[in-house]
């Protein structure tokens, strides 16, 4: 048979190893290219997902140095209960800053909370009315937190005599009574 007779088959021939090159070759390529690029979108997806939570992380340590320091401040201002004779200083500088004489200094017991303390004081001052604001803005200006809880003025003479209640908060310490 000659090659004129022949070409149908020849074509047929050559269109089949086309089509099996095509199934066996080409569409395995494109799948494993469509797979790659579900894998590639997977993996931005998740890198936009992690530099989600790296922002979080970011803002939530921020967060917590803030709270950090804010902790450090209030320790510093809640003293422990072994510095009580300081703060007992402390107020008795403040009425000698003020010029209030103290005539009574009256500790109430520590009231033990969860997490902190707190000292109930009594104290009696004579003073003129603008002593006993300078005391109380000395008692403001403490580094220690003291909570006027109340006070009472009775006239005597030219002067004063104010009862004043306030409280010092404590650090509570472990195995303290």
């Amino acid at each position: 048979m000659s090659f004129e007779k022949k070409w149908a088959w020849y074509l047929l021939g050559w269109a089949g190893i086309i089509i099996v090159l095509f199934y066996w070759g080409i569409i395995p390529t494109f799948q494993q290219v469509d797979s790659l690029a579900q894998e590639r979108d997977r993996l931005y997806q998740e890198a936009l997902t992690l530099r989600k939570k790296v922002q979080q992380l970011e803002a939530l340590e921020k967060q917590l140095n803030r709270l950090q320091k804010t902790a450090q401040v209030l320790e510093e201002r809640i003293p422990s209960e072994t510095e009580i004779p300081n703060l007992l200083l402390t107020i008795e500088d403040a009425s000698f800053f003020s010029q209030a004489e103290i005539l009574l200094l009256t500790p109430q017991g520590i009231q033990k909370m969860s997490d902190y303390a707190e000292m109930p004081l009594q104290a009696s001052l004579r003073s003129s009315f603008q002593s006993f604001l300078f005391f109380l803005n000395y008692l403001r200006q403490s580094p220690r937190l003291i909570q006027v809880k109340g006070f009472s003025f009775r006239r005597e003479q030219e002067l004063f005599t104010v009862n004043i209640n306030f409280s010092i908060y404590l650090l509570a310490l472990e195995g303290s009574p």
